[in-house]
């Protein structure tokens, strides 16, 4: 599980110490515990060390200029590197990010060189001239929320020992903001019972908070499968804030995994009413899935497609538009979207799948047989079950 590393404030390894790097082509809002949501820049990168492989995920926040360093609690062998580094990047992607490979390896020196000066992970953070913020200054780590959280609260029990009253609406919505920062942390450590239980005291404080209850909606519809509660959660919060892209795009996605795709449209279409909303590629392509999924092919096809042209690294995408192509008996067309998602998500076992069965049902064997192997190499100890159709399909080609 990757966790921050508050001792680095970036990543300080040399070219020749770089195995691989990544980098993301948005920048998506992020909240850094304690602090207000901002667009950020993010790398992986794999550094060879004297104990292993050390994996780390650098985010940039634009705003603030400083840098958050991710990393896994020890380094790992280079026979595991590929592992952390597949699992690194989903969690990057988890929170927004599309990613791209550089090329690293295949870069001379100059190129690396020059890569390097270019991103701002790898040099220490030049403090951004800002405006004073407006409103209460949040917490900076876990362990300082849970200090304010004490000291709010223990100053309201002596007023209310002394005036027989609760706590004030300032000291409430002070702990709202901070039981949400300690929920986020939870989130982003893998820890869903203590997001739950921190999300939910952020609600008892202030119901009002739009923010949570997306955070809430979706813990409910995508980790404790409680559908109502889930549906509710989303609906609050786009009650409270008309143009939450980000909710809409959420409970747009809870409806899709459902089933719901007529109902998903509008919230997709909602989402997208923001022209900065930095998720829009993302809420095209689920609007398209939702498109074909009610008989719209072509217009699917047509969003699915829009999507990837602003945002031609998104793997989801290419899958998808690959899938309709397929279903639709358009074989040459699936052919070419698989090949692309296998392009950009080399290190994705079910993009050679995908693109092996395409190969197949066009009768372009040879073709086939070499997606089927390329999948069961990338997916070896990774996607026991794809790999197991991979290799079956192996056996079954090698079969007279």
């Amino acid at each position: 599980m990757f966790a921050e590393d508050k001792s680095r404030s970036y990543v300080d390894a040399a070219p020749a110490q770089i195995l691989d790097l990544f980098e993301a082509t948005n920048q998506p809002l992020v909240q850094p515990p304690g602090g207000s949501a901002q667009a950020a820049q993010a790398v992986v990168v794999g550094v060879r060390g004297r104990r292993g492989i050390e994996v780390l995920i650098a985010l940039t926040l634009t705003q603030s200029g400083e840098n958050l360093i991710y990393t896994l609690e020890a380094p790992v062998p280079l026979t595991n590197a590929q592992d952390a580094f597949d699992e690194a990047v989903v969690f990057a992607e988890s929170m927004g990010f599309i990613l791209d490979t550089t090329g690293w390896q295949s870069l001379d020196a100059d190129r690396r060189e020059e890569l390097i000066a270019r991103l701002p992970a790898f040099r220490e953070p030049t403090p951004v001239a800002t405006a004073a913020p407006i409103g209460r200054p949040k917490s900076q780590d876990p362990l300082a929320a849970v200090a304010r959280l004490f000291a709010a609260f223990s100053f309201a029990g002596f007023v209310a020992i002394c005036a027989c009253s609760g706590p004030s609406g300032e000291q409430r919505a002070k702990g709202a903001e901070i039981h949400y920062d300690l929920g986020t942390n939870a989130m982003n450590e893998g820890n869903a019972q203590g997001a739950l239980a921190e999300y939910l005291a952020a609600q008892s404080d202030d119901p009002d908070i739009p923010q949570v209850h997306n955070a809430l909606g979706l813990l409910y519809g995508f980790s404790f499968d409680r559908p109502v509660e889930a549906e509710q959660q989303f609906r609050k919060a786009v009650e409270l804030q008309k143009d939450f892209s980000e909710a809409y795009n959420n409970y747009g996605a809870f409806l899709l995994q459902r089933g719901r795709y007529a109902e998903a449209i509008s919230l997709f279409e909602k989402a997208l009413g923001n022209p900065l909303y930095a998720g829009r590629a993302i809420a095209e392509s689920n609007l398209g899935w939702a498109l074909y999924k009610t008989g719209s092919a072509d217009r699917g096809i047509g969003r699915i497609r829009s999507a990837l042209m602003v945002a031609p690294k998104y793997c989801k995408g290419w899958r998808q538009l690959g899938t309709i192509y397929a279903d639709t008996n358009k074989l040459d067309k699936a052919a070419e979207a698989f090949a692309r998602y296998a392009a950009e998500c080399p290190v994705v076992a079910d993009a050679w799948l995908q693109q092996a069965k395409v190969l197949t049902r066009l009768s372009r064997a040879g073709e086939a047989r070499t997606a089927f192997q390329r999948c069961a190499e990338v997916g070896k100890g990774k996607d026991a079950a794809v790999v197991d159709e991979c290799a079956r399909s192996l056996r079954e080609m090698a079969s007279p």
